[in-house]
């Protein structure tokens, strides 16, 4: 009895000195001290200081460790779980730690974000379709607006392949003869929401099987910029509109869908963009 009360009188003093404690492993301590010696550092705004250390993130099964600095917001996977990442063109490599809380309009406009979604709900390569073929799941096929050209690619007209990608356009007597239906249904005339009209591209696998799907607003309006070598250039009519792509890509082998955003002068780049985010995705896959 003596003996242990001895031993719980020392027990406050030796917590205190940390002597109870075991020894951290001197591959723990080499480990933390290398990771401090390479992390690099950024701003520190309200407390916080922005790193390029790695964050982990899930997708489904999968599991990444992306360095922070690359995430959307330089800092980790959104609350709900979502993950957002972005690059920068021409190099397409995430800006310094830090430097997208107080990035310029010229760096906003360089960005190339990709959101990402485990799909498991739907097959990968359905959930595409349904984004090919938005008039076919939203309306029914009495409705007059299931057979609007500008939902359906089955109802747009192939142009020749330019860039590795095929276009789809409307053909302008469909779009009129969907407009009589329209006004005829509802006793109104048909009135297009001013910007809705989009252009369509798609790339397909060896298998014809579709897996890249862009969107961009109309080239028929002047955009308001041009590419300058590895500039972007506002163009000379201030009035022009900065024209924006959606580009939606699909990786079948592991049910992972990308939605790449950027401004349509850099459509061009289109492959780049898809090769970056499988690289990224592979550079960092922990499993």
């Amino acid at each position: 009895m003596r003996k242990r009360a001895r031993w719980l009188l020392l027990l406050p003093a030796c917590l205190a000195a940390g002597a109870c404690a075991q020894p951290a492993p001197a591959a723990e301590d080499e480990e933390a001290q290398r990771m401090s010696d390479t992390v690099t550092r950024g701003r520190t705004v309200d407390g916080y200081t922005y790193t390029d250390a790695p964050v982990e993130a899930r997708l489904g099964p999968h599991v990444f460790r992306f360095p922070a600095n690359y995430y959307d917001d330089q800092m980790g996977p959104f609350f709900d779980g979502s993950l957002g990442l972005r690059v920068q063109w021409p190099d397409l490599a995430p800006m310094p730690p830090g430097e997208t809380s107080r990035q310029t309009m010229d760096a906003f406009m360089k960005a190339v974000d990709y959101a990402l979604d485990y799909v498991d709900r739907v097959p990968i390569r359905e959930s595409l379709r349904r984004t090919t073929m938005r008039g076919e799941y939203i309306y029914e096929p009495d409705d007059v607006e299931y057979r609007d050209p500008e939902g359906r690619l089955d109802l747009r007209v192939a142009q020749p392949e330019a860039m590795g990608l095929v276009r789809y356009d409307v053909d302008p007597d469909d779009a009129a003869a969907y407009a009589r239906a329209y006004e005829a249904q509802w006793g109104r005339p048909y009135a297009p929401i001013p910007g809705w009209r989009k252009d369509w591209y798609v790339a397909r696998d060896a298998d014809g099987e579709i897996v890249t799907f862009i969107q961009c607003d109309t080239d028929k309006i002047t955009d308001g910029l041009v590419v300058e070598g590895g500039e972007l250039r506002p163009s000379p009519n201030p009035k022009d509109r900065v024209a924006q792509c959606t580009h939606y890509l699909i990786l079948p082998e592991d049910d992972i869908s990308v939605r790449i955003t950027y401004v349509r002068v850099l459509l061009p780049d289109w492959k780049r963009f898809e090769s970056r985010i499988k690289q990224i995705l592979q550079d960092y896959r922990v499993r």
